[in-house]
């Protein structure tokens, strides 16, 4: 199609379940995880076919499917096996593609490590566990965090490559600096993810952080990694700190454009497509890989319009801020709701922490952190899941 923005790559979080066996209160599918509805093959069968005609036309590099849900691994394990051959038959020869998976780590059988590994169908797992805070409980309250613990180790003593990812809300706020710890000893990758969506009202006045106790909480993780001997990288203070260098070298400058740019999708149980932003606002839906193809999806109003807004935000909170092109405005311009009330009320957190990451640089002698940086900054594949 003539005239649209076709990223060369994309990643697709596909929503195969919002079945779970955990009942955290800060998840943003708290609402439906009691329903055991999947994503049926027939449908995945027309998901894939409708990105493979939009692959063969513009030559994708690659695509990632980002397994998630609720809990992925609650899907029978043939499932999967059915998903890797209908793969094999339509995108093969088309597009180099990948499947990670992103799970809470409470069902590990051997079935399931058969199918994690380099060589196998999920390339890449991230575990989404808080470490401390409480809440990692199933439906009768019980806490879960021993069942988590035992399977990560499993995992690591078979090699296994994974993250983590950890949401950085109320009850995990006064942790940060362990929960770090907890990881930089078995020197697994992370990402803090601030709360930032909801399914209820009562979610955000339990959860969500202020302006002031975010941005501390950054600040903690940089001093935190700055302190560490073994410095494992840690989300998005990594990306804040290339934000840093590149301003302190005089980088080129890139801005974000999201209509050229943009390249992961949220695919929900119905086959409704979404920016990373507004996943669910029913005005700002693509299109439904079930029903149209690629092409269209990328062409959509919706997305030309999410699109508009992305760059007036961006125009809006980051046309004067001395970071601006070395940041991207990436946080800016793919803001939620929640995110965008916070830009409104207090501005933006990703300037005050890349202002801290410099002054500590500075302080702590900047050629020889810099050159250590660099190298320690570049994260194993599977944390560039985001949700």
């Amino acid at each position: 199609m003539a005239g649209i923005s076709i990223p060369t790559s994309a990643q697709f979080v596909v929503k195969i379940t919002k079945f779970c066996n955990l009942r955290c209160t800060y998840c943003y599918e708290y609402s439906e995880l009691s329903i055991k509805q999947r994503m049926q093959l027939s449908d995945l069968r027309r998901l894939f076919m409708n990105i493979a005609a939009q692959a063969s036309e513009n030559s994708f590099s690659s695509i990632g499917f980002i397994w998630h849900g609720g809990e992925p691994f609650l899907i029978p394990i043939h499932y999967y096996h059915e998903i890797q051959a209908m793969q094999e038959e339509i995108l093969n020869h088309k597009v180099r593609y990948s499947n990670a998976v992103q799970t809470n780590l409470t069902v590990l059988t051997e079935r399931h490590m058969e199918l994690i590994g380099q060589d196998r169908f999920f390339k890449s797992l991230g575990v989404s566990f808080d470490v401390l805070g409480n809440q990692r409980v199933d439906k009768h309250a019980r806490l879960r965090t021993g069942v988590i613990t035992t399977n990560m180790q499993k995992l690591l003593q078979a090699n296994v490559s994974l993250g983590a990812i950890v949401v950085l809300a109320r009850n995990t706020l006064p942790f940060v600096e362990r929960i770090y710890r907890y990881y930089d000893s078995l020197g697994i990758t992370m990402r803090f993810l601030p709360f930032y969506r909801q399914a209820y009202d009562w979610q955000s006045s339990q959860h969500a952080l202020s302006f002031d106790e975010l941005t501390v909480a950054f600040k903690t993780l940089v001093d935190t990694w700055l302190t560490s001997e073994r410095a494992t990288p840690v989300e998005p203070i990594g990306e804040y700190l290339d934000y840093a260098i590149a301003y302190l070298t005089d980088a080129s400058k890139h801005f974000y454009d999201r209509l050229k740019a943009e390249r992961v999708f949220i695919v929900n149980i119905d086959g409704g497509v979404w920016g990373i932003g507004e996943a669910y606002d029913s005005d700002a839906c693509y299109g439904n890989l079930f029903k149209h193809d690629l092409g269209s999806m990328l062409a959509s109003p919706n997305r030309n319009r999410v699109s508009v807004a992305s760059s007036e935000r961006m125009a809006k909170y980051c046309g004067n801020c001395p970071y601006f092109g070395y940041c991207p405005g990436f946080f800016v311009g793919n803001a939620t709701r929640e995110q965008q009330k916070v830009l409104a009320e207090d501005g933006c957190p990703v300037r005050i922490v890349i202002g801290h990451i410099i002054e500590r640089l500075r302080v702590g002698g900047l050629q020889t952190r810099l050159s250590a940086a660099v190298g320690q900054r570049r994260f194993n594949e599977a944390l560039q899941v985001t949700l």
